[in-house]
């Protein structure tokens, strides 16, 4: 005869005759133990021990699934950062050489949507203002034909997060429906305080080119921002999300909202 076991949480009953059913089974399954071997006492307090717990956290709610979660079954996989920022000061550095940007705003817009996603993701200490890079314009006219880390080192900054222009397009009217808006960067990590080796001087990534990236609007996209600067504003977002990806570690889905 079986005796009646009662969850606090969930108000079930479970039957003891069930826990030393499943007591055997694990007892049986000898995964300690040597082929052939009776389990120890140590086998057999570890089975009443996991029997125990699976039954209480089944009656207080849990289904199996969730349950399996709980335990670390079907997690999704950490997608590593290819690259760690200092916890100094990063100066964000948006060049546009080629002059594809015919909307200024958009770097203007990718700056602060960047520097927004990665002190939120942690991903980096602290980040110069644009402000602070603004002033230093006005005041340098040469500013322009310094290198980026001399720029970095001017502004106090320990590393500076360079992003390099290679295309833009965003206008109300479209012609492709996949592809009808788009913003293309190069990424680059530069040590601003390196003076003496140039070798040294870029920290990521190995390429001279840069670490790639893009996004890119759909018709329905680009027709639900309607206006040029709406659709500047969801490219450089979409794209902020993207390079902060480079920098932090995560798992799929945890960006979702964002993008």
């Amino acid at each position: 005869m079986s005796t009646p076991l009662r969850c606090k949480c969930a108000k079930m009953i479970i039957h003891a005759s069930r826990g030393l059913q499943a007591v055997r089974i694990s007892a049986q399954a000898k995964a300690c133990g040597s082929p052939g071997s009776k389990p120890g006492r140590f086998e057999l307090r570890l089975a009443c021990v996991l029997t125990g717990c699976l039954f209480l956290i089944s009656g207080c709610g849990y289904s199996q699934g969730q349950l399996l979660y709980v335990l670390g079954f079907g997690r999704r996989a950490v997608v590593k950062a290819k690259f760690r920022l200092t916890e100094r000061p990063i100066l964000i550095l948006i060049d546009d050489l080629s002059g594809r940007v015919d909307w200024p705003m958009a770097t203007r817009y990718l700056a602060d949507d960047l520097s927004q996603e990665l002190i939120k993701r942690k991903a980096a200490g602290k980040i110069i203002p644009r402000q602070t890079l603004d002033n230093l314009r006005r005041n340098d006219p040469e500013l322009d034909k310094r290198s980026c880390r001399r720029i970095g080192e001017l502004v106090g900054a320990e590393q500076v997060l360079w992003i390099e222009v290679r295309d833009f397009y965003a206008e109300e009217v479209f012609f492709e429906a996949s592809n009808a808006a788009y913003f293309n960067v190069a990424v680059k990590i530069i040590d601003a305080r390196e003076k003496k080796n140039r070798s040294r001087v870029r920290l990521w990534p190995v390429s001279p080119e840069g670490h790639f990236v893009t996004v890119s609007l759909d018709g329905a996209t680009v027709a639900r921002a309607k206006t040029k600067d709406g659709i500047a504003k969801e490219l450089a977002r979409q794209l902020a999300v993207k390079i902060t990806k480079l920098f932090c570690d995560y798992r799929p889905g945890d960006f979702e909202s964002a993008e």
